[in-house]
């Protein structure tokens, strides 16, 4: 089922992917079984702790459940709310969505100053000179925020925070006209991700996550502000 072409490098990542492909192909369906850990880990040619750092991702991530004396299995669909990246956000998700970012945001910006690579860096400066010509555009504004955030996460080569941020952004897509629309202060959105950018430049882990955490507070209270003028 699964061939032996599994790197020795940052294992339980392969074997994540390639459980996904599993899943993509339809090989594995909602509500089957996983195959038993020995069988994975004979097929795979991988160790039982990389696997089960692999099984705790794709539980993160909302690809399996583990059932407590049962076994792991492929999550079932929540009914028609599975395909969140078309399903727009009530006002409430919106916002729980923010607060969730409050803590990761600042996280993720700290471990890019830490590690991002003169690569990242050009990566981000591209972006930000996008950004600077897309400000009055709405579409391509949203997708410049998500690259953004996308190239932070890469630049801290962890494959968890790379895969929280393109869910993140999965849900935010799915109702970004309205979300970017209320965030009218285009200007301070722009400024406050080249000051992320310089603080990583430095590699100054602190001044990042402080920039990183002000960044999403301020969207978090406008959001927050513009919502609640909407229910009046």
């Amino acid at each position: 089922m699964i061939e032996k072409r599994l790197r020795h490098t940052r294992i339980y990542e392969q074997v994540v992917e390639e459980l996904k492909d599993l899943i993509a192909s339809g090989e594995l369906l909602p509500g089957d079984p996983l195959p038993p850990e020995r069988q994975l880990m004979a097929e795979m040619g991988v160790s039982r702790s990389s696997l089960r750092e692999a099984f705790r991702v794709m539980e993160l991530l909302g690809l399996i459940d583990s059932v407590p004396g049962k076994g792991r299995f492929v999550r079932k669909p929540r009914g028609e709310a599975a395909d969140s990246r078309n399903m727009p956000l009530e006002d409430e998700a919106v916002l729980e969505l923010m607060e969730a970012r409050r803590v990761l945001d600042p996280a993720i910006a700290g471990a890019a100053a830490m590690h991002a690579m003169p690569s990242d860096l050009m990566k981000l400066r591209k972006v930000l000179s996008r950004t600077e010509k897309n400000l009055e555009d709405i579409e391509k504004r949203s997708q410049d925020d998500f690259d953004f955030h996308l190239v932070l996460s890469e630049a801290t080569r962890n494959f968890v925070f790379i895969n929280i941020v393109k869910m993140t952004f999965n849900l935010i897509m799915a109702t970004h006209e309205r979300i970017y629309s209320l965030l009218s202060d285009k200007e301070a959105f722009l400024n406050e991700h080249r000051a992320i950018y310089e603080a990583i430049t430095d590699h100054d882990v602190a001044a990042a996550q402080a920039l990183a955490a002000g960044h999403i507070e301020r969207i978090y209270k406008t959001l927050q502000e513009a919502l609640a003028l909407e229910v009046k």
